[in-house]
């Protein structure tokens, strides 16, 4: 297996958002409903164009009921990022069984890219948010995406001697992890047309692509 991006849930016990009054459960499952939707609304709109008014509407509130749960959006940004497990920020991890075939390029570039595909709202959110400066997903952005050059600089060296020891493993990595970031954005975009239609293939195909591009010297 290559890099996920894991998309947590809380603890079972955190009583986080358990509200006096509430049956057992009720308050948690209202919060993790509250904090799906505003997922949605600002991978959407992005944080400062998502109001909390807006936010309670859409989640069957009255506004003092939500500000009970988020005191303000800044608490509902981080718990956000707790729910999808990144907060506090977790580097991903390469997994693979002793006994496996290694990946090749254009595998490893494939499951980055589905891997993001699959949390799309998700990195929405952090890259819409990394650009206009919200520093908590600037942080996130950085580790993320740090994390997945990581992963490809290691490939390089374990497995391509002749750009490690070219343009370098680190330098490799940067480029391939901008292309990565550069297909998702093109998707958020809309201008892919149908090859948009298939995420799963569209991400094998450039991945594939990528690889030829890199493959070695005869």
């Amino acid at each position: 297996m290559g890099p996920k991006m894991s998309v947590g849930t809380p603890q079972q016990g955190d009583t986080r958002g358990e509200r006096s009054g509430a049956a057992p459960g009720e308050g948690s499952a209202t919060r993790r409903r509250i904090l799906q939707i505003a997922l949605t609304l600002m991978a959407q709109r992005g944080v400062d164009g998502t109001s909390m008014r807006d936010l309670a509407s859409a989640a069957g509130l009255n506004v003092a009921s939500l500000y009970h749960y988020f005191p303000s959006k800044r608490d509902l940004l981080e718990s956000v990022l707790i729910e999808q497990g990144f907060l506090p920020i977790r580097p991903v991890q390469m997994k693979e069984s002793p006994a496996a075939e290694p990946l090749t390029l254009a595998q490893l570039l494939a499951e980055i890219m589905t891997s993001m595909f699959e949390v799309e709202d998700f990195v929405r959110l952090m890259v819409g948010e990394a650009m206009r400066g919200e520093a908590t997903a600037r942080a996130v952005g950085v580790d993320l995406f740090g994390a997945f050059e990581s992963a490809i600089a290691d490939w390089v060296q374990s497995n391509r001697p002749d750009l490690d020891e070219g343009p370098g493993a680190a330098a490799v990595a940067r480029l391939l992890s901008a292309m990565v970031v550069g297909i998702f954005i093109q998707h958020a975009a809309d201008v892919l047309g149908e090859e948009g239609d298939d995420l799963t293939a569209l991400s094998l195909d450039r991945a594939r692509e990528a690889a030829a591009i890199l493959r070695p010297p005869d």
